[in-house]
């Protein structure tokens, strides 16, 4: 499998998210900013590139809890040098959700910039 991202405990907390980037997801979600629901929009945004095995190892060291939260924030659990490729990852969605006004257009950006379909996990959750 290569070298996991995943790592067996969890690392300081830091901020990994500026406030502009919550703010704009609050802005096209329509969400509070501090909403439990905005954690799927950063699995779909910025976590969704774990392999299947990060993801169960993620869930093994750090599962989620009864009330749907886990007890570490998922970037405590990442090694250094993902956090560092993952930085920049923030600042290209970052760039594009700053013209998006929904996240369906968010989503198109993304399509577009990428050039692959984004994965969305959460259709079935009509969060929209």
């Amino acid at each position: 499998m290569g070298i996991s991202r995943i790592l067996e405990t969890p690392q300081p907390w830091t901020r990994m998210f500026e406030s502009e980037f919550e703010e704009h997801l609050a802005r096209i979600t329509k969400l509070h900013k501090k909403s439990i629901r905005n954690g799927l929009y950063y699995w779909e945004l910025v976590y969704n590139w774990m392999t299947p095995q990060e993801r169960a190892k993620l869930d093994e060291v750090n599962p989620v809890l009864p009330n749907g939260r886990r007890r570490h924030k998922i970037h405590q659990m990442l090694d250094k040098e993902t956090k560092k490729r993952l930085s920049s990852h923030l600042i290209s969605v970052l760039v594009l959700m700053q013209s998006a006004n929904t996240i369906a257009e968010l989503r198109r950006l993304i399509q577009r910039r990428y050039g692959v379909d984004q994965p969305n996990l959460f259709d079935g959750w009509k969060l929209e």
